[in-house]
Parts: C-alpha cells; sequence; structure tokens
C-alpha cells in the first residue's frame, strides 16, 4: 500500500521539483514519502533534494516561505508545513532557511476577535492578516514544537529566545483552550449554547463562534480539529491528566470512528485520518475505548480504512466530498502516506 501510493505520488512530480507547484504541497508529499520504502532509492532521494531545492527556493525575507504571486499559497500555512518538512530531512544548507521561518511564525499569531477571555489567546492564521483557526494553530504550533531546540545553544545565544517562545506557548495554551467545547475551563459565551454533545470536542475558529450572528455550524465540534486541537494541547506540553485532555479523549471515545470525520461526514476524511493517527500515536496507547466500553485497536483500523480506499493507481481521493482540496489526489495521497510513516514510525 505503501509503496503503490509513493509511485503515484512519485510520478506526479513535476519538473521543478515540486508538486502541483505549490510549496505546501510539495513538503507535504516529501513528507510523505521519506517513510516508503523508495526512499531507500538514490535516484528517489535526488528527486525529494530537487523538491526541497523547490521549497527553500520559496523563502521570502520575512522568513515566510510561500509564492506571493499564487493566491492559494497563504503565507503563515505554507510556512509551517515547510518547516516540518525542512526539519524532517534536517540538511545543513537549510539550517538559516529553518531558523528565519521559525522567527517568522514566532511573529505571526494573531489575537482573535470577541470578548475579553480571548485577550490573553493568540493562535495562527492562513496568513498575518487572517483570523485564527485550529487547523493552521495546529500546523504552527507543530513546527514551533519540532524547532525548539533552536533557541538554545549552539543554535542561539540570545537568552531572550527562549522567553519568547515561552509566552508564545502560554497564548497558545490559552487560544486552544478557546477552541474546545468545555464549560470548566472555556467561559466564552458560545460554549453556553453549544451542544451537550459536543463537550470536549474541538471547534474550527472561536472568533466566527464568538460572532452575534454566529450559526450552528460554527459551534460545531468535529473530529479533524478535536484530534488537532489534541495533538497541540501534546505539543503545548499540557499533562494527560488536564481537563482539557481529558474531555478530548471522552468526546474521541464517544465519536470513534473511520467511516467519517465525525461532526462533518465525508468532508475532510484523508486529514482527519492524518490528525487521528499523529494525535494518538503521541499517546503510544494500542486501544481507544468507545463509549460502549470496547476497545479498539485503532493502528489496525486505520490501516483497514486505509486500505480499502485506495484506487488502483495507488491513490487516494475523496470522491464524496471536495471540500478542503480533498478531491485532488496528489494532496490526500500526501495525507495517507504521512498517516501510514506515522504508524510505522511508532
Amino acid at each position: 500500500m505503501q509503496r503503490r501510493g509513493a509511485d503515484f505520488l512519485l510520478s506526479k512530480q513535476l519538473p521543478s521539483g515540486a508538486w502541483m507547484q505549490h510549496p505546501a504541497i510539495s513538503a507535504l508529499a516529501c513528507m510523505g514519502i521519506i517513510d516508503a520504502p523508495q526512499y531507500g532509492q538514490d535516484d528517489v532521494k535526488v528527486k525529494i533534494n530537487r523538491a526541497l531545492d523547490f521549497i527553500v527556493g520559496n523563502a521570502q525575507a520575512d522568513g515566510s516561505i510561500s509564492d506571493p504571486r499564487d493566491r492559494r499559497s497563504y503565507p503563515v500555512y505554507n510556512t509551517s508545513i515547510c518547516l516540518i518538512a525542512l526539519l524532517r530531512f534536517n540538511r545543513p544548507q537549510d539550517l538559516p532557511i529553518i531558523k528565519k521561518a521559525r522567527e517568522y511564525l514566532l511573529s505571526a499569531d494573531v489575537y482573535p476577535e470577541g470578548d475579553a477571555t480571548a485577550q490573553a489567546a493568540a493562535g495562527h492564521g492562513y496568513g498575518r492578516k487572517h483570523r485564527a483557526d485550529l487547523n493552521n494553530t495546529a500546523w504552527a504550533l507543530e513546527a514551533l514544537y519540532l524547532s525548539e531546540h533552536l533557541d538554545r545553544e549552539p543554535f542561539n545565544q540570545d537568552p531572550q529566545a527562549a522567553k519568547k517562545a515561552d509566552l508564545a506557548w502560554d497564548k497558545a495554551r490559552a487560544f486552544l483552550t478557546l477552541c474546545q467545547n468545555l464549560a470548566d475551563t472555556n467561559q466564552s459565551a458560545w460554549v453556553k449554547s453549544a451542544p451537550e454533545s459536543d463537550r470536549g470536542g474541538f471547534i474550527y475558529c472561536p472568533s466566527d463562534a464568538l460572532q452575534a450572528d454566529a450559526k450552528a455550524e460554527s459551534l460545531r465540534a468535529y473530529g479533524s480539529m478535536t484530534y488537532s486541537g489534541l495533538k497541540s494541547l501534546i505539543y503545548a506540553k499540557v499533562d494527560k491528566n488536564d481537563a482539557r485532555v481529558q474531555a478530548a479523549f471522552e468526546w474521541i471515545g464517544k465519536n470513534y470512528t473511520l467511516d467519517v470525520n465525525p461532526g462533518v461526514g465525508d468532508s475532510g476524511l484523508y486529514y482527519y485520518y492524518h490528525t487521528f493517527g499523529k494525535s494518538l500515536a503521541l499517546f503510544a496507547d494500542d486501544n481507544v475505548t468507545s463509549a460502549d466500553g470496547k476497545k479498539h485497536p485503532w493502528r489496525q483500523d486505520l490501516v483497514e480504512a486505509l486500505e480499502k480506499r485506495q484506487k488502483a493507481d495507488g491513490s487516494w481521493s475523496n470522491d464524496l466530498s471536495g471540500r478542503w482540496m480533498e478531491s485532488i489526489p496528489e494532496l490526500s495521497t500526501c495525507y495517507c502516506l504521512m498517516t501510514l510513516g506515522v504508524i510505522k514510525e511508532r
């Protein structure tokens, strides 16, 4: 399965070294292929190096990694994913770009609009002028977590660097709290009217939920965001016994499934698989206990879900919902290969 998916992706690489001429999608493809059997081949490593050269070729003077000419190339989103990939491959020549990208993300958080409870919180949006959302914040926090060593010697001689990062984590934890339907820790007005069945789940954007004309959809917790929230709490060094983590696990137990992305159906199914696998792998637990008390071997369930959805050409694509670009096989195949890599790595 992994080999066939990587063969598909490699067949779609452009002469520039990119996938879809897009920095973030190219970074996702590189991370999908690195754990596949083909990566042991010299010719494949050459192809990946060309892709990494394309990514660093999009580095901007402000530290972001994106193509400002492309409306799809949102700078914070692209920088986060590209930084994660560059850290994974860790080429010495990329270190200056990696350090600048980290600095850019540390300076790119934005405060959510709403009530006074939001003032100590900050997350990330698609760009510096976009309102913060959990999807972009989750990518950014993963990149910042993986690059934390750059604040210390021998990479950084400034003792203030770590303090700046610590403040960013404080604001991030507060933002994550605003995204969760949990009255014990989140005093936002929207939580009072959110459905009790969603307790512990995470929504996409607290600023949207706080608007006076917010629709019920803005208050909806769903699978990929709840796993993104859980993953981000882990990266933010929130203890497993913390009420927020425990409530998220309770929501996951009540909504355990790999047939759909709970709360939004077929939309974002493959991104859901990726956040599902990465979050649960961080905890290293072999099973998830659902609301009926049944223990589910989540790794096995996830492999089976991916296997039955792989197409004859080795790709994956969301034929039931093109939302969030998942009808594009290059993107969905990246998510699926990265998910398989997480399972294999852990």
